[in-house]
Protein backbone atom coordinates (compact mmCIF):
# COMPACT_ATOMS: atom_id res chain seq x y z
CA UNK A 1 0.00 0.00 0.00
CA UNK A 2 1.34 3.64 -0.91
CA UNK A 3 0.75 5.42 2.11
CA UNK A 4 1.13 9.53 1.97
CA UNK A 5 1.70 11.77 5.01
CA UNK A 6 0.53 15.58 4.01
CA UNK A 7 1.79 18.77 5.39
CA UNK A 8 0.01 21.62 3.70
CA UNK A 9 -0.04 24.81 5.77
CA UNK A 10 1.58 28.39 6.54
CA UNK A 11 3.77 27.43 9.23
CA UNK A 12 5.52 24.46 10.24
CA UNK A 13 3.65 23.43 13.37
CA UNK A 14 2.04 20.41 12.07
CA UNK A 15 4.92 18.65 11.21
CA UNK A 16 6.94 17.01 14.77
CA UNK A 17 3.07 16.06 15.76
CA UNK A 18 2.89 13.55 12.72
CA UNK A 19 6.30 13.20 10.64
CA UNK A 20 7.68 10.95 13.21
CA UNK A 21 5.01 8.30 12.39
CA UNK A 22 5.86 8.55 8.73
CA UNK A 23 9.43 7.58 9.16
CA UNK A 24 8.66 5.25 12.08
CA UNK A 25 5.75 3.37 9.79
CA UNK A 26 8.90 3.31 6.88
CA UNK A 27 11.59 1.28 9.38
CA UNK A 28 9.01 -0.62 11.16
CA UNK A 29 6.50 -2.04 8.82
CA UNK A 30 8.90 -2.85 5.33
CA UNK A 31 5.37 -3.46 3.16
CA UNK A 32 4.29 0.31 2.93
CA UNK A 33 5.81 2.97 0.59
CA UNK A 34 5.60 6.23 2.39
CA UNK A 35 5.39 9.33 0.91
CA UNK A 36 5.85 12.49 2.57
CA UNK A 37 3.98 15.51 0.95
CA UNK A 38 4.60 18.84 1.79
CA UNK A 39 3.61 22.81 0.51
CA UNK A 40 6.03 24.80 1.64
CA UNK A 41 10.19 24.99 1.61
CA UNK A 42 9.91 25.84 6.02
CA UNK A 43 8.32 22.38 6.36
CA UNK A 44 10.75 20.59 4.17
CA UNK A 45 13.56 21.94 6.66
CA UNK A 46 11.90 20.91 9.62
CA UNK A 47 11.23 17.53 8.09
CA UNK A 48 14.85 17.08 7.35
CA UNK A 49 15.63 17.83 10.97
CA UNK A 50 13.28 14.98 11.96
CA UNK A 51 14.18 12.98 9.32
CA UNK A 52 18.04 12.90 11.30
CA UNK A 53 16.41 11.17 14.05
CA UNK A 54 15.26 8.21 12.49
CA UNK A 55 18.36 6.68 10.52
CA UNK A 56 17.81 4.11 8.20
CA UNK A 57 14.08 5.69 7.24
CA UNK A 58 12.92 4.68 3.93
CA UNK A 59 10.27 7.85 3.42
CA UNK A 60 10.66 9.84 0.00
CA UNK A 61 9.59 13.31 -0.59
CA UNK A 62 6.92 15.37 -2.74
CA UNK A 63 6.87 18.92 -3.09
CA UNK A 64 2.99 20.55 -3.78
CA UNK A 65 2.04 23.57 -5.02
CA UNK A 66 -0.86 25.28 -5.66
CA UNK A 67 -1.49 26.56 -9.54
CA UNK A 68 1.22 29.65 -10.45
CA UNK A 69 -1.73 32.06 -11.00
CA UNK A 70 -3.05 31.12 -7.43
CA UNK A 71 0.85 31.64 -6.24
CA UNK A 72 0.86 34.97 -7.54
CA UNK A 73 -1.58 36.52 -5.60
CA UNK A 74 -1.89 34.26 -2.11
CA UNK A 75 1.04 36.59 -0.40
CA UNK A 76 -2.46 38.97 -0.44
CA UNK A 77 -5.32 36.79 0.01
CA UNK A 78 -3.35 34.77 2.80
CA UNK A 79 -4.08 38.04 5.42
CA UNK A 80 -7.36 37.38 5.49
CA UNK A 81 -7.68 33.64 3.92
CA UNK A 82 -5.27 30.46 3.82
CA UNK A 83 -7.20 29.43 0.42
CA UNK A 84 -3.61 28.06 -0.50
CA UNK A 85 -4.57 25.01 1.51
CA UNK A 86 -7.55 24.23 -0.55
CA UNK A 87 -5.73 25.12 -3.74
CA UNK A 88 -2.82 22.80 -3.11
CA UNK A 89 -5.49 19.87 -2.93
CA UNK A 90 -6.99 20.82 -5.98
CA UNK A 91 -3.47 21.56 -8.13
CA UNK A 92 -2.41 17.84 -7.16
CA UNK A 93 -5.56 15.31 -7.57
CA UNK A 94 -3.27 13.35 -9.58
CA UNK A 95 -0.73 12.87 -7.03
CA UNK A 96 -3.90 12.01 -4.07
CA UNK A 97 -5.49 9.50 -6.26
CA UNK A 98 -2.07 7.16 -6.61
CA UNK A 99 -2.32 7.02 -3.05
CA UNK A 100 -4.41 4.35 -0.84
CA UNK A 101 -4.07 6.15 2.02
CA UNK A 102 -3.55 9.81 3.63
CA UNK A 103 -2.40 10.77 6.74
CA UNK A 104 -2.99 14.40 7.92
CA UNK A 105 -2.42 16.18 11.10
CA UNK A 106 -5.24 18.50 9.86
CA UNK A 107 -8.43 18.19 8.77
CA UNK A 108 -8.82 20.75 5.63
CA UNK A 109 -8.00 17.54 3.68
CA UNK A 110 -11.30 15.95 4.21
CA UNK A 111 -12.07 18.11 1.56
CA UNK A 112 -10.50 15.62 -0.73
CA UNK A 113 -13.67 13.69 -0.25
CA UNK A 114 -16.35 16.11 0.09
CA UNK A 115 -15.28 18.61 -3.10
CA UNK A 116 -13.23 16.62 -5.19
CA UNK A 117 -14.62 12.74 -4.85
CA UNK A 118 -11.70 10.79 -3.82
CA UNK A 119 -14.24 8.87 -1.61
CA UNK A 120 -11.91 5.62 -2.15
CA UNK A 121 -8.67 7.04 0.25
CA UNK A 122 -8.31 6.03 3.30
CA UNK A 123 -7.55 8.78 5.53
CA UNK A 124 -5.99 8.72 8.74
CA UNK A 125 -5.95 11.82 11.20
CA UNK A 126 -2.94 12.84 13.48
CA UNK A 127 -3.93 15.13 15.84
CA UNK A 128 -1.85 18.17 16.09
CA UNK A 129 -3.15 19.71 19.65
CA UNK A 130 -4.53 18.47 22.46
CA UNK A 131 -6.31 21.24 23.91
CA UNK A 132 -9.82 21.66 25.50
CA UNK A 133 -10.87 24.51 23.09
CA UNK A 134 -14.64 23.50 21.09
CA UNK A 135 -13.45 23.40 18.03
CA UNK A 136 -11.48 20.34 18.68
CA UNK A 137 -14.38 17.85 19.45
CA UNK A 138 -16.48 19.52 16.23
CA UNK A 139 -17.98 16.59 13.79
CA UNK A 140 -14.95 17.00 11.47
CA UNK A 141 -13.48 14.80 14.33
CA UNK A 142 -15.37 11.85 13.71
CA UNK A 143 -15.33 12.03 9.55
CA UNK A 144 -11.45 10.25 9.28
CA UNK A 145 -11.44 6.42 8.80
CA UNK A 146 -8.69 5.91 11.55
CA UNK A 147 -7.38 8.54 14.66
CA UNK A 148 -3.89 8.56 16.63
CA UNK A 149 -5.17 10.54 19.60
CA UNK A 150 -2.65 11.62 22.14
CA UNK A 151 -4.10 10.19 25.20
CA UNK A 152 -7.29 9.34 27.93
CA UNK A 153 -9.12 12.82 27.58
CA UNK A 154 -9.53 13.03 23.64
CA UNK A 155 -10.83 9.33 23.80
CA UNK A 156 -13.30 9.95 26.70
CA UNK A 157 -14.39 12.99 25.56
CA UNK A 158 -14.82 12.42 21.59
CA UNK A 159 -16.71 9.08 22.79
CA UNK A 160 -18.92 11.26 24.83
CA UNK A 161 -19.52 13.26 21.85
CA UNK A 162 -20.35 10.35 19.57
CA UNK A 163 -17.02 11.10 17.37
CA UNK A 164 -15.43 7.69 17.92
CA UNK A 165 -16.34 4.09 16.72
CA UNK A 166 -14.95 1.03 17.98
CA UNK A 167 -11.92 0.39 16.18
CA UNK A 168 -11.25 3.63 14.80
CA UNK A 169 -8.74 5.14 17.01
CA UNK A 170 -6.09 4.50 18.86
CA UNK A 171 -4.61 6.12 22.01
CA UNK A 172 -0.57 6.36 21.33
CA UNK A 173 0.95 9.64 23.02
CA UNK A 174 2.19 12.92 21.71
CA UNK A 175 5.59 12.75 19.41
CA UNK A 176 6.62 16.37 19.33
CA UNK A 177 7.82 15.54 23.13
CA UNK A 178 10.31 12.68 21.14
CA UNK A 179 11.21 15.47 18.80
CA UNK A 180 11.94 18.41 20.88
CA UNK A 181 14.19 15.60 23.52
CA UNK A 182 15.73 14.53 20.02
CA UNK A 183 16.53 17.75 18.84
CA UNK A 184 18.21 19.30 21.97
CA UNK A 185 16.07 21.89 22.64
CA UNK A 186 16.43 23.30 26.16
CA UNK A 187 15.84 26.59 27.60
CA UNK A 188 17.22 29.53 26.06
CA UNK A 189 17.45 32.93 27.62
CA UNK A 190 15.89 35.40 25.85
CA UNK A 191 16.88 38.48 28.26
CA UNK A 192 20.27 40.53 30.09
CA UNK A 193 18.54 39.85 33.65
CA UNK A 194 16.73 37.34 36.03
CA UNK A 195 13.65 38.76 36.18
CA UNK A 196 10.47 36.04 36.02
CA UNK A 197 9.69 35.47 32.18
CA UNK A 198 6.06 35.23 30.80
CA UNK A 199 4.97 33.74 27.77
CA UNK A 200 1.66 35.22 26.45
CA UNK A 201 0.01 32.79 23.79
CA UNK A 202 -3.06 34.13 22.40
CA UNK A 203 -5.00 31.67 20.37
CA UNK A 204 -6.06 32.93 16.62
CA UNK A 205 -10.17 32.34 17.28
CA UNK A 206 -11.38 35.08 18.44
CA UNK A 207 -14.64 33.92 19.42
CA UNK A 208 -12.43 32.29 22.66
CA UNK A 209 -8.90 34.26 22.01
CA UNK A 210 -7.69 37.33 24.85
CA UNK A 211 -6.28 38.88 21.46
CA UNK A 212 -8.74 41.50 20.73
CA UNK A 213 -10.44 42.06 23.77
CA UNK A 214 -6.76 42.03 25.94
CA UNK A 215 -4.23 41.70 23.66
CA UNK A 216 -2.68 45.20 23.71
CA UNK A 217 -3.57 45.77 26.90
CA UNK A 218 -1.46 43.03 28.02
CA UNK A 219 1.65 44.37 25.74
CA UNK A 220 1.17 47.87 27.68
CA UNK A 221 1.10 46.37 30.96
CA UNK A 222 4.82 44.48 30.13
CA UNK A 223 5.84 48.14 28.56
CA UNK A 224 5.14 49.80 32.24
CA UNK A 225 6.20 46.80 34.72
CA UNK A 226 9.91 46.42 33.62
CA UNK A 227 10.74 43.81 36.31
CA UNK A 228 8.87 41.21 34.48
CA UNK A 229 10.24 39.88 30.77
CA UNK A 230 7.64 38.68 28.29
CA UNK A 231 7.96 36.76 25.32
CA UNK A 232 5.21 37.49 22.81
CA UNK A 233 4.60 34.34 20.83
CA UNK A 234 0.88 33.95 19.50
CA UNK A 235 -0.46 30.97 17.98
CA UNK A 236 1.08 31.10 14.31
CA UNK A 237 -1.99 32.08 12.21
CA UNK A 238 -2.90 34.81 13.98
CA UNK A 239 -0.35 37.56 12.45
CA UNK A 240 -0.53 35.02 9.33
CA UNK A 241 -3.81 35.95 8.58
CA UNK A 242 -3.69 39.07 10.30
CA UNK A 243 -6.55 41.31 8.61
CA UNK A 244 -9.01 38.53 9.31
CA UNK A 245 -7.85 38.56 13.91
CA UNK A 246 -7.30 41.47 14.00
CA UNK A 247 -3.88 41.43 14.60
CA UNK A 248 -1.84 44.78 14.51
CA UNK A 249 1.35 45.16 16.47
CA UNK A 250 2.54 49.22 17.64
CA UNK A 251 6.11 49.51 16.47
CA UNK A 252 7.01 50.83 20.06
CA UNK A 253 6.71 46.83 21.78
CA UNK A 254 9.49 45.86 19.27
CA UNK A 255 11.92 48.08 20.71
CA UNK A 256 11.47 47.41 24.15
CA UNK A 257 14.24 45.19 26.57
CA UNK A 258 11.89 43.54 28.54
CA UNK A 259 9.80 42.56 25.58
CA UNK A 260 10.83 39.48 23.09
CA UNK A 261 8.48 39.45 20.30
CA UNK A 262 7.75 35.94 17.25
CA UNK A 263 5.07 35.74 15.16
CA UNK A 264 5.89 32.86 13.71
CA UNK A 265 9.27 31.88 13.18
CA UNK A 266 10.56 28.01 13.94
CA UNK A 267 11.13 29.18 17.28
CA UNK A 268 7.27 29.26 18.04
CA UNK A 269 6.83 25.94 16.39
CA UNK A 270 9.22 23.74 18.12
CA UNK A 271 8.64 24.67 22.14
CA UNK A 272 11.28 26.68 21.81
CA UNK A 273 9.46 29.67 24.14
CA UNK A 274 7.48 27.44 25.98
CA UNK A 275 10.69 26.03 27.30
CA UNK A 276 12.06 29.55 28.11
CA UNK A 277 9.56 31.01 30.32
CA UNK A 278 8.74 30.74 33.95
CA UNK A 279 5.06 31.54 33.62
CA UNK A 280 2.50 30.72 31.30
CA UNK A 281 0.01 33.38 30.07
CA UNK A 282 -2.92 32.89 27.71
CA UNK A 283 -6.41 31.47 27.08
CA UNK A 284 -7.71 28.53 24.98
CA UNK A 285 -4.03 27.02 23.00
CA UNK A 286 -3.38 23.85 23.25
CA UNK A 287 0.54 24.67 23.85
CA UNK A 288 -0.50 25.21 27.61
CA UNK A 289 -0.11 21.57 28.14
CA UNK A 290 3.19 21.68 26.70
CA UNK A 291 4.57 24.26 28.55
CA UNK A 292 3.32 21.52 30.92
CA UNK A 293 6.13 18.94 30.41
CA UNK A 294 7.52 20.73 33.20
CA UNK A 295 4.81 21.86 35.29
CA UNK A 296 4.91 25.59 35.61
CA UNK A 297 2.53 28.44 37.39
CA UNK A 298 0.08 29.51 34.51
CA UNK A 299 -2.06 32.32 34.57
CA UNK A 300 -5.39 32.66 32.01
CA UNK A 301 -7.06 35.89 30.43
CA UNK A 302 -10.48 35.69 30.32
CA UNK A 303 -11.04 38.27 28.13
CA UNK A 304 -15.13 37.19 27.07
CA UNK A 305 -16.29 36.77 30.67
CA UNK A 306 -16.98 33.29 30.48
CA UNK A 307 -18.50 31.28 32.89
CA UNK A 308 -15.75 28.75 32.85
CA UNK A 309 -16.05 26.60 35.72
CA UNK A 310 -17.36 23.41 35.36
CA UNK A 311 -17.16 23.70 31.54
CA UNK A 312 -15.07 21.34 29.60
CA UNK A 313 -13.43 23.41 27.04
CA UNK A 314 -11.77 25.16 29.51
CA UNK A 315 -11.07 22.20 31.48
CA UNK A 316 -7.14 23.98 31.56
CA UNK A 317 -8.24 27.10 33.69
CA UNK A 318 -8.29 24.45 36.86
CA UNK A 319 -4.26 24.43 36.47
CA UNK A 320 -3.88 28.05 37.19
CA UNK A 321 -5.25 31.77 38.40
CA UNK A 322 -7.61 33.37 35.93
CA UNK A 323 -7.56 37.12 35.33
CA UNK A 324 -10.56 39.31 34.24
CA UNK A 325 -9.39 42.08 34.21
CA UNK A 326 -5.61 42.96 33.56
CA UNK A 327 -5.55 46.63 34.44
CA UNK A 328 -6.57 45.12 38.19
CA UNK A 329 -5.83 41.43 38.48
CA UNK A 330 -2.76 40.58 36.02
CA UNK A 331 0.28 41.97 38.15
CA UNK A 332 -1.16 40.25 41.46
CA UNK A 333 -1.22 36.96 39.06
CA UNK A 334 1.80 37.21 38.59
CA UNK A 335 3.32 38.09 41.98
CA UNK A 336 1.85 35.43 43.85
CA UNK A 337 2.04 32.65 40.87
CA UNK A 338 4.96 30.68 42.20
CA UNK A 339 3.16 30.67 45.93
CA UNK A 340 0.72 29.24 44.39
CA UNK A 341 2.13 26.99 42.04
CA UNK A 342 2.12 24.34 45.32
CA UNK A 343 -1.84 24.02 45.14
CA UNK A 344 -2.11 23.90 41.20
CA UNK A 345 1.05 21.23 40.23
CA UNK A 346 -1.06 18.32 41.31
CA UNK A 347 -3.82 19.20 39.15
CA UNK A 348 -1.29 20.05 36.75
CA UNK A 349 0.35 16.65 36.98
CA UNK A 350 -3.07 14.69 36.40
CA UNK A 351 -4.57 16.68 33.34
CA UNK A 352 -0.98 16.16 31.40
CA UNK A 353 -1.10 12.41 32.07
CA UNK A 354 -4.75 12.20 31.11
CA UNK A 355 -4.08 14.04 28.14
CA UNK A 356 -0.86 12.64 26.93
CA UNK A 357 -0.35 8.80 26.95
CA UNK A 358 3.28 7.76 27.47
CA UNK A 359 4.74 4.48 28.15
CA UNK A 360 8.65 3.43 28.82
CA UNK A 361 8.64 0.12 26.81
CA UNK A 362 8.09 2.48 23.61
CA UNK A 363 7.84 5.72 22.05
CA UNK A 364 4.73 7.62 20.78
CA UNK A 365 6.47 7.47 17.26
CA UNK A 366 6.57 3.41 17.51
CA UNK A 367 2.96 3.38 18.68
CA UNK A 368 1.37 5.88 16.14
CA UNK A 369 3.38 3.82 12.88
CA UNK A 370 2.22 0.22 14.77
CA UNK A 371 -1.58 1.79 15.45
CA UNK A 372 -1.36 2.66 11.55
CA UNK A 373 0.02 -0.80 9.93
CA UNK A 374 -2.13 -2.84 12.25
CA UNK A 375 -6.18 -0.83 11.06
CA UNK A 376 -4.18 -1.36 7.28
CA UNK A 377 -3.93 -4.74 8.29
CA UNK A 378 -7.32 -5.38 9.27
CA UNK A 379 -8.47 -3.16 5.87
CA UNK A 380 -7.09 -5.44 4.13
CA UNK A 381 -8.34 -8.26 5.48
CA UNK A 382 -11.89 -7.28 5.62
CA UNK A 383 -11.94 -6.73 1.90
Amino acid sequence: MKVGFLFNHYAPHQVPHAAPYAFELSRRHPGFEVVIAYSAAHEKRMLDAIAALYPGHRCRFRRLRPSWLYALVDPIVSLKSLRRKREVLRNNLDFFRSLDVLVAPERNCLQLRTRYGLTDLIMIHARHGAGDREGGFDEKSGAFDFTLLPGRKYVDRLTELGRLRPGSYAAVGWPKFEVVRGLGKGRQRFFANDNPVVVYNPHFDQAVSSWRPMGLEVLEFFARNRDFNLIFAPHVVLFKRRLRHGAHLPRRYRKLPNIHIDTGSMASTDMTYMLAADIYLGDVSSQVYEFLLEPRPCVFLNGHRVDWQGNPFYYHWNLGQVVDDVATQLRPALERAEALQETYLPRQREAFAYTFLTCNDSTAAERGADAIAEFLQRKRDSQ
